[in-house]
């Protein structure tokens, strides 16, 4: 079963997507901040990541990069409502999967992580939703 790491602030939203992905026949882990996701990260294999950008103790950009580090085969994907306060170069340098816009739409974040999850090469298209 795939294994999925979903980090958001925002409880109702996070609860919305681990129900979704449960629906979908993932194996779901929520973290309420960056830094409860970084230590579950640490502890835990995960086959991919979601984590929201704005969030307390550590933002997702940090932790993106520092789960990148040590593990940079795992597909991360960014969320978050502020996409206008991030320069797309500072975000490419992170080598993330993709870069989302809040409010998402579950169903193309679905068909995103669908697409990541069967993607048997290393390609580093960054989508844009």
């Amino acid at each position: 079963m795939y294994r999925i790491l979903i980090a958001d602030d925002d409880r109702d939203l996070l609860d919305t997507l681990r129900d979704a992905f449960i629906a979908f026949g993932y194996q779901v882990t929520t973290a309420e901040n960056g830094q409860q996701a970084w230590d579950f990260f640490r502890t835990e294999p995960y086959d991919i990541v979601l984590l929201d950008v704005e969030m307390p103790f550590l933002n997702g950009m940090e932790a993106a990069k520092r789960m990148k580090q040590r593990r940079p085969e795992v597909p991360v994907i960014l969320m978050t409502a502020y996409s206008h306060l991030y320069h797309p170069e500072d975000v490419l340098s992170l080598d993330i999967e993709a870069f989302l816009r809040k409010p998402l739409n579950i169903q193309e974040l679905l068909e995103v992580v669908e697409k990541i999850a069967g993607q048997q090469s290393n390609d580093h298209t960054l989508p844009f939703a």
